[in-house]
């Protein structure tokens, strides 16, 4: 409701779709736009160095300090969110770097390059220091984003049992090799089934 409420008041709507591509923007997706009938024109995909080199393994007293090697380890989280939305939700990107002021250009430049190879731009956003003007290269993507053709769809569509979509999300979001139901669980997607609730989406 309060999605379309905004989509009438306004020519652009941003909504925070929850934490990472496979928390919250699977659910946003897979379950909000389809009841919705929301069609999203891209996704802005927000990152820091700091958190880069923090899963490369720095240490967190030491995220200050310029660590090419360590963000380099901790790319592949990034592209990994970035790939869930482009690849199994068909939607355009831009990865925002959220600026530190200890972040280095070269560290800053690797970020793009990485981005880059998927397809994906990067934008700085500054709003924390300069206001409105620090996040004008971002909104400037999107606008562009926005325009670009899409191919939004579903990790998974509706028809099919509860195990086949568990399966689906398992495999295409979290990239793992499948689902395994315990015994209980398999007996709870039956008498889900049985009650007529196999054709709605999954929350995991």
């Amino acid at each position: 409701v309060a999605t379309k409420l905004a989509m009438s008041y306004g020519d652009y709507v941003v909504t925070e779709a929850g934490f990472a591509a496979d928390l919250g923007a699977e659910k946003f997706v897979d379950i909000k736009c389809r009841k919705a009938g929301l069609h999203p024109s891209a996704a802005v995909m927000v990152a820091t160095v700091r958190a880069l080199k923090y899963h490369g393994g720095v240490a967190k007293a030491d995220l200050n300090n310029e660590n090419l090697e360590a963000l380099e380890k901790g790319l592949p989280n990034l592209l990994q969110h970035v790939e869930n939305v482009t690849k199994n939700f068909g939607l355009p990107c831009v990865v925002a770097i959220n600026k530190f002021p200890t972040d280095t250009e070269a560290e800053l430049e690797m970020v793009r390059e990485k981005c880059k190879e998927l397809g994906v731009n990067v934008a700085l956003s500054e709003v924390w220091g300069k206001g409105g003007a620090g996040g004008k290269e971002l909104a400037e993507e999107v606008l562009r984003l926005v325009e670009e053709p899409s191919d939004f769809h579903f990790s998974y569509e509706l028809e099919g049992s509860i195990e086949d979509k568990l399966n689906a999300i398992v495999k295409k979001i979290y990239h793992g090799n499948g689902v395994v139901l315990t015994a209980n669980a398999q007996k709870q997607a039956a008498q889900l089934t049985a009650m007529g609730y196999g054709n709605l989406p999954i929350c995991v």
